[in-house]
């Protein structure tokens, strides 16, 4: 207690360099903070899909293989239903469940961000495959339904789409039957339509993009997924553990360039304070040289420099959370305001905010560890006549 108590009355003697000390690391652990709340944000939304969804097996053109995500297989081609056919006579195979993808890009929209991903699929797909989505208002499609459309939350808001109201597609108009709820995560940006409509609209008659299967030995799943995409080489199939791992090792690469950002400027913290330190105890060579005088051991003055090296990155690191907080709620504001949808929320909890405190613990260790060593040496008699 003496010695935090010391440490405080230390730091409030230079409030003005104290201030920029905090500010300056405090703005590294924002970063930090807020760029892995976002990342985690996203990955938590895409595995929180995922999960929900009734899905074995995902089967997408051999090209969209790296990636096999319904708007990458949109750009990069389509095989045929035949081959759909064929799949569905495999032993393991319980049910498939077509889909054609496209992105619309005629559509004209006022946020960039906001050009939905249509998917024509049949009734099933919202019993078997998506069945967490739930209706706001309206209905869902049926198999006699025609040039209509199920709209997801977020495209629904930023297109303006009610029931009842039609949107475009390549000319031909589709009704809006029916409104999801939120999901929080990449079907808020979808419109869902009959598959037939959809295929005509887009010249691919028994066109499709992207297929979930079903199988009934779920530990087979693997080895189904391998003898489909040999038998048939225009596609690629595989289990959903390998598309989330997949996107696991893409979110790995750009958390590992945030890393390498966040190290960049925990650096200049280190830095910060380090300097402030320095330049902290080459003031008070006397002081701490009469503490020595009468009494004080050298490793009360190696913890005393130490202890305010840790409360100045200690009070950083509560700024930086709460400004790390502030940075991916603006970040998301600012997408979903010019971007349109942001598919995902930030996740701001116990485990973030420790990282970003632990992240200054180490910042203030490794600050002080110099300062400390080097004026508890410091000769007393030297310290005495210190000018």
């Amino acid at each position: 207690m003496l010695l935090l108590l010391l440490a405080i009355r230390n730091l409030t003697r230079r409030r003005v360099r104290t201030i920029l000390t905090v500010m300056g690391v405090a703005i590294a652990i924002s970063f930090t903070v807020g760029i892995l709340s976002i990342s985690e944000g996203f990955m938590a939304s895409f595995e929180n899909s995922m999960a929900q969804q009734g899905t074995d097996i995902i089967i997408v053109p051999k090209e969209a293989e790296a990636y096999p995500y319904p708007d990458v297989a949109a750009f990069v081609g389509s095989f045929s239903e035949e081959t759909i056919r064929e799949i569905e006579q495999h032993e393991n195979v319980r049910a498939v469940y077509p889909v054609l993808t496209a992105i619309p890009m005629t559509i004209s929209m006022d946020k960039p961000g906001a050009i939905p991903i249509l998917n024509g699929v049949t009734p099933a797909y919202f019993s078997d495959i998506a069945p967490y989505l739930r209706l706001s208002s309206g209905r869902l499609i049926t198999g006699d339904d025609q040039n209509v459309m199920v709209a997801g939350s977020g495209i629904a808001d930023v297109a303006g789409l009610e029931l009842g109201g039609t949107m475009e597609i390549r000319g031909i108009p589709f009704e809006v039957v029916g409104i999801l709820e939120p999901s929080g995560g990449m079907d808020d940006g979808m419109l869902f339509t009959p598959l037939e409509p959809l295929q005509k609209a887009y010249d691919k008659e028994g066109q499709l993009t992207y297929v979930p299967v079903k199988v009934d030995d779920v530990t087979r799943a693997e080895e189904t997924a391998d003898e489909i995409s040999e038998k048939w080489p225009s596609i690629s199939a595989q289990t959903m553990t390998s598309v989330i791992d997949k996107l696991v090792d893409l979110v790995g690469i750009v958390r590992a360039a945030h890393m390498g950002l966040s190290t960049v400027a925990l650096l200049i913290g280190i830095l910060f304070i380090l300097s402030t330190m320095l330049m902290a105890v080459g003031e008070r060579v006397r002081e701490i040289g009469t503490m020595r005088a009468i009494g004080a051991h050298r490793s009360f003055i190696f913890r005393m420099i130490v202890m305010e090296s840790l409360a100045t990155s200690l009070i950083a690191g509560g700024i930086g959370c709460l400004g790390g907080y502030l940075l991916s709620q603006g970040i998301t504001y600012v997408l979903s305001e010019f971007m349109g949808l942001t598919y995902f929320a930030p996740v701001v909890n116990a485990r973030i905010f420790g990282i970003g405190l632990a992240i200054a613990v180490l910042v203030g260790m490794l600050a002080g560890l110099y300062p400390a060593w080097r004026i508890s040496k410091t000769n007393i008699v030297q310290a005495l006549r210190y000018e």
